[in-house]
């Protein structure tokens, strides 16, 4: 059974895809007032449409290969990306890879978050783990900017310039923080939302099963971008389902329903048989949520990023001022729904935190993929792209020129890690203030011992509701009484109890890795010798035998 097709009764006379004469007239610049005669007094516009249409398309993937490579500069020029959560990941994908060791065990599941768990484990049996880590950043930028051009490509009928605009988007807050299989999934969801559009006129049963495998390659990317995927195509069947009911079509209402659901059933069936993470979340100054919107631009500069923002919702609200800038009836619910679930969802929510800023990730990059711009001269659209390209540049620039300098701290602190012998124990020491998003965030940092050094450190990640990696046995306890915040608690704060408290609990360490925002000096403790001190990176040795006094 075919659907009904709902473009006939939701818009006069609007469509998925515009008329030919619309793409010449933007791959051109012109208008279609006036169409080409060849020599015996026929229209030749189809075959000047077609040629645009094939030029416009070349140079819109030239483009994208131009933008994507120097996208990926700051990622080449640096040791170590500065990524909040990068350092724990990449220790994990090197356990995967060599599938453990004495402290840590390797346990598949299916799990809603294994994007980076797979793909880097497995480019690293053919190339170092550092160059397979960029690599799959560099797959992440081309899913989130080949995806949204996608889904443009299928809503507009044409390959346009507009969706690249979506390279100002990669260097967001979420990119920042680390959320690596996330981001990755967000692409997926972007491309699988394309594919499900163009796969809409083929048999129920191809589009069935495409989709069914899309979406249970996004659910295990991450549950977020899942979850993006199926708002996606729930706001892109609301209104055609909407149109069937309200024509008493009920057989076509309920079969749509089916081919839609279908895709969602085996995720289903997993979150429901085995996936069971904790239910609890809390809101972080409900009021902020306006503010981090706009965090999609945050970079490392306010002033500056204050100035991209006004730039770019003046360019936005001029094109809507001036009817430019239009979205097509059908895909309204899509934005609408992800704009209702970033407002509704709570900060922390499982065992995950920003987990409402990440949607409104998605509703921009979705608004650019489902959106089109008309330009009606051709002098406003160059002027519009060469405004877009100083931002892109300028954005680039102040991102590459602290991503060299986090390299050069970087590089220190891997040479101080490099002292710790094989196979130590290492605890890790830093203060709430230290966990705050910074230019250069160093509190994973000691992570990277298990990569470099076969360390045992606690701090990596091993959620079982999250990864595929566990503690073994006999360091677990170990592993969850040694809370960082605690310790440095015990050295810094003048608390006797909180020194006696952590007593026990260094007794089974060799190390402790100390690290801060900024600057700062270890109190003389007898129970602590240097190892490498200086700066806000720092390692000390453990005095078994002797008792750490508080700090004075």
């Amino acid at each position: 059974m075919r659907l009904m097709d709902p473009r006939s009764v939701l818009t006069k006379g609007a469509a998925l895809a515009p008329d030919a004469r619309a793409v010449g007239r933007i791959a051109l610049g012109g208008d279609d007032r006036n169409p080409a005669l060849d020599a015996e007094g026929r229209s030749s516009e189809p075959r000047l449409v077609t040629q645009a249409s094939e030029v416009l398309g070349r140079v819109v993937f030239g483009a994208w290969v131009l933008l994507l490579a120097l996208s990926a500069v700051p990622i080449f020029s640096t040791v170590l990306p500065p990524l909040v959560d990068y350092p724990n990941h990449l220790a994990r994908f090197y356990l995967l890879a060599r599938g453990g060791n004495d402290y840590y065990a390797v346990r598949w599941a299916p799990l809603p978050n294994l994007a980076g768990d797979v793909i880097v484990p497995a480019l690293a049996q053919a190339m170092p783990l550092g160059l397979a880590a960029k690599i799959f950043l560099v797959m992440t930028f081309a899913l989130l900017t080949g995806g949204t051009l996608w889904l443009s490509r299928v809503t507009s009928g044409g390959w346009r310039l507009w969706p690249l605009m979506s390279f100002l988007l990669l260097y967001n807050r979420e990119f920042l923080l680390g959320f690596l299989n996330y981001l990755f999934a967000l692409g997926v969801a972007l491309c699988g939302t394309a594919l499900w559009l163009a796969l809409e006129r083929k048999p129920s049963g191809e589009r069935m099963a495409t989709s069914s495998v899309m979406a249970l390659i996004c659910f295990f990317c991450h549950i977020s971008g899942f979850a993006i995927y199926a708002i996606a195509i729930a706001g892109l069947e609301a209104m055609p389902a909407w149109a069937e009911c309200r024509l008493h079509r009920w057989r076509e209402f309920a079969w749509r329903c089916v081919v839609t659901g279908a895709q969602f059933l085996i995720p289903a069936s997993i979150i429901v048989i085995y996936w069971r993470p904790p239910i609890r979340g809390s809101y972080e100054r409900f009021w902020e949520k306006a503010y981090l919107f706009l965090s999609v631009l945050d970079n490392y500069s306010l002033p500056f990023d204050i100035a991209c923002i006004v730039a770019i919702l003046g360019l936005l609200g001029g094109l809507v001022w001036q009817l430019q800038l239009r979205l097509a009836l059908r895909f309204r619910p899509v934005l609408a729904l992800l704009a209702m679930a970033y407002f509704a969802l709570p900060t922390y929510l499982a065992t995950g935190w920003a987990a409402d800023e990440r949607f409104s990730l998605a509703f921009v990059f979705m608004l650019l993929g489902l959106t089109t711009v008309r330009f009606y001269r051709a002098r406003t659209a160059a002027i519009t792209a060469a405004a877009l390209a100083v931002i892109f540049v300028a954005r680039f620039a102040v991102m590459e020129r602290l991503w060299l300098t986090s390299d050069r701290v970087y590089t220190e602190d891997l040479a101080k890690l490099d002292r710790l012998p094989m196979g130590a124990r290492v605890a890790i020491a830093y203060s709430v203030e230290g966990t705050k998003i910074h230019r250069i965030p160093q509190w994973h940092l000691g992570t990277l011992a298990v990569e470099r050094r076969a360390a045992f450190v606690p701090t990596l990640f091993t959620y079982s509701t999250q990864q595929p990696l566990v503690v073994n046995p006999h360091w677990a306890a170990l592993a969850n009484a040694a809370q960082p915040w605690k310790l440095w608690a015990a050295f810094f704060n003048n608390d006797p109890a909180a020194s006696a408290r952590v007593a026990p609990i260094l007794a089974h360490y060799d190390y402790v890795i100390f690290s801060d925002n900024q600057p700062f000096l270890v109190p003389e403790q007898p129970c602590v010798q240097s190892l490498a001190d200086g700066g806000s990176f720092q390692i000390f040795k453990l005095i078994h035998g002797v008792a750490c006094h508080p700090a004075r």
